[in-house]
């Protein structure tokens, strides 16, 4: 059977660390299993929905040279597989690149802890990623953004709901996706049962075309995460029942409000109430300026 080539549709802080980590654990000797290896060069928040964005990004020679190793790879004999999320917008160029070898995972993380991960690193905090904000961070003015209905809010929305509507996008298109790609080329996960299951770890390697090894269960147990934090930012839970469409496509893959525990939560992600209200008037000032 010919190699496949596997992209991810996800959202940052979606465990794409742990599973490039884990599948490398799984395969050390046989397929070639990446993270984010050109970084936000992808450019998602500019190719989403975009065919001519699209068209233009092997352009760069950073990623033209990037997909011909990975058709390199294939050609020998190997699997590649792309864990990181940067990657989520690119299906109509991949699909062009690679044609039938292309394999798409939707990875599903639950959206509250999702959008405050994401906020402990700055998105949406004025003046605090750059890089995030040109390249990944989806606005209502971006051409690929499909609730635009709440751009008139948007300005005064906190950055821990905007990231709600990162999450929402994201997986949004995850949905369209599943509607125009074979079945056997498609296959969502949720990452909790990915961390618990250990057939549904199989399945997840039986699908990117890599071997099963006897450790499954080992691999689940190990946790990774280099970029954890917390934010001083305020992170409201219960916001996301304020937009019926978010809380919809979290009840469609199986999330319910009612197993989040608030003080976990809070221990998880937020900084003290003295940190939170420094950095809530660090961000006027920046935004003043």
């Amino acid at each position: 059977m010919e190699p496949a080539a596997t992209f991810f549709v996800t959202t940052a802080r979606s465990g794409t660390q742990w599973l490039a980590q884990a599948l490398v654990a799984n395969c050390p000797d046989g397929a070639r299993i990446e993270h984010e290896p050109v970084g936000y060069l992808y450019a998602p928040r500019k190719t989403l929905r975009d065919p001519e964005a699209l068209r233009a990004l092997p352009v760069d020679p950073r990623i033209e040279d990037h997909f011909a190793s990975v058709s390199r790879t294939l050609a020998g004999g190997r699997p590649y597989v792309e864990t990181g999320f940067p990657a989520f917008a690119l299906y109509p160029l991949l699909k062009e690149r690679f044609g039938e070898a292309l394999r798409i995972v939707h990875l599903v993380r639950e959206p509250v802890r999702v959008a405050a991960s994401l906020t402990t690193h700055g998105w949406y905090v004025p003046g605090r990623r750059s890089d995030i904000e040109e390249s990944v961070a989806l606005t209502p003015s971006d051409g690929g953004f499909t609730l635009t209905n709440y751009a008139g809010a948007w300005r005064d929305m906190p950055p821990f709901e905007k990231c709600l509507f990162f999450w929402y996008e994201v997986h949004r298109y995850g949905l369209e996706l599943e509607e125009t790609i074979a079945p056997d080329r498609f296959a969502r996960f949720r990452l909790r049962d990915l961390t618990t299951d250990p057939g549904e770890m199989s399945r997840l390697l039986h699908f990117t075309g890599l071997s099963v090894r006897s450790d499954l269960r080992k691999m689940q147990d190990k946790k990774v995460d280099r970029y954890s934090a917390k934010s001083s930012e305020r992170i409201d839970w219960k916001a996301i029942g304020k937009y019926p469409e978010i809380l919809a496509l979290a009840e469609r893959f199986g999330y319910s409000l009612d197993e989040l525990d608030p003080r976990t939560l809070a221990s998880r992600y937020q900084r003290s109430r003295l940190r939170a209200l420094a950095g809530a008037v660090k961000r006027r000032l920046v935004a003043a300026h």
